[in-house]
């Protein structure tokens, strides 16, 4: 059962600016009330005429670049919707309420589970310790390699 779109409301669209389907506010409705006129993005706060999400079914998806790896295509054809991205982050603010959040700082040190604030991004958690030196955090829009103890040597092997 799909939710009923109203102004104020949310749905997934494809943004002009970010190049990609994210999670977008619907500002206006057209003339049906049925279909998005105007929506916001949540990513890049950009306001546009809306349009389909491109993988929504029947849209065709853009080419994927010449140079781009196999491994990287498989990464982006197995990475979960802006919505599922959206409701696992709202998941962890219930379940770290009340948790103070940290200065995102790229000199300091991470570990799983730590909440952070981003200056652009907002309130994150870490999800993974990917490399010494890199930290993978899930923000309300999208999930984001950041760097950590940059600046730092690592730790004797």
């Amino acid at each position: 059962m799909s939710k009923a779109l109203t102004p104020g409301g949310e749905c997934e669209a494809w943004c002009t600016k970010c190049k990609r389907d994210t999670l977008h506010n619907i500002v206006a409705m057209d003339a049906t009330g049925k279909t998005p006129a105007k929506v916001l993005c949540r990513s890049c706060k950009g306001e546009h005429k809306y349009r389909a999400p491109k993988s929504a079914a029947g849209e065709k998806v853009t080419k994927r670049p010449a140079r781009a790896t196999r491994k990287s295509a498989e990464a982006k054809s197995s990475a979960p919707s802006p919505a599922a991205l959206y409701k696992r982050w709202e998941e962890l603010v219930g379940k770290h309420a009340g948790t103070a959040a940290q200065r995102y700082k790229v000199t300091a040190g991470y570990n799983t589970a730590d909440v952070i604030e981003h200056k652009d991004f907002g309130l994150g958690f870490v999800t993974e310790e990917l490399a010494w030196n890199r930290i993978k955090v899930l923000f309300q829009d999208a999930e984001r390699t950041l760097l950590a103890r940059h600046g730092q040597n690592p730790p004797a092997a």
